[in-house]
């Protein structure tokens, strides 16, 4: 009896977001996990995370700053109508492009940590009368589309909050 208490506690600890019991050790070594959507990325110290059931799966919100406003997105998608994410990109890039107001500041290849291959792009913009500056990581794995996109407002403190994108940009990890 004790022994199936056991194995029922483990099973159900197993399904908790962020449990690391069953998975791949890179991707447990995460600090946010997402079994549903499937992908894993460590949090920034002081930031927070809020899971979310619309389009965007989760924000990961920067400590209040008077300096401006920071945060992280994560949706995901079906991937099926794109062949990589290159072309994943090209088509958000599209997408971006009928914004009014858009700069594209640039675009990279960049190879994860686990050997998938991604595109990041940067660009800025007004939302909500607000300039904007946001980076976008653009990956396909699995069957499906992940955007990572990094946001800072006002444009300047896009710098100050980099190294802090950057953790979850490298860190990030899709479809185990």
């Amino acid at each position: 009896m004790k022994r199936m208490a056991l194995i029922l506690t483990v099973a159900f600890l197993a399904t908790l977001p962020g449990c690391g019991v069953g998975l791949p050790e890179e991707v447990a070594a995460r600090d946010y996990i997402d079994r549903k959507a499937r992908f894993a990325m460590d949090v920034p110290e002081g930031w927070r995370v809020r899971e979310s059931r619309g389009a965007v799966t989760v924000f990961v919100l920067a400590p209040e700053s008077p300096q401006g406003r920071a945060n992280v997105t994560v949706t995901v998608e079906s991937g099926s109508r794109f062949s990589t994410s290159a072309a994943l990109a090209r088509a958000a890039e599209q997408r971006l492009g009928c914004l009014a107001g858009i700069t594209h500041l640039g675009t990279e290849e960049r190879t994860l940590a686990d050997g998938t291959q991604a595109v990041a792009a940067t660009f800025q913009h007004m939302a909500a009368g607000e300039a904007v500056r946001q980076r976008q990581l653009y990956v396909l794995a699995g069957g499906q589309a992940y955007t990572v996109t990094a946001t800072a407002a006002p444009p300047e403190t896009f710098a100050e909050r980099e190294e802090a994108f950057e953790i979850v940009f490298r860190s990030f990890r899709a479809a185990w």
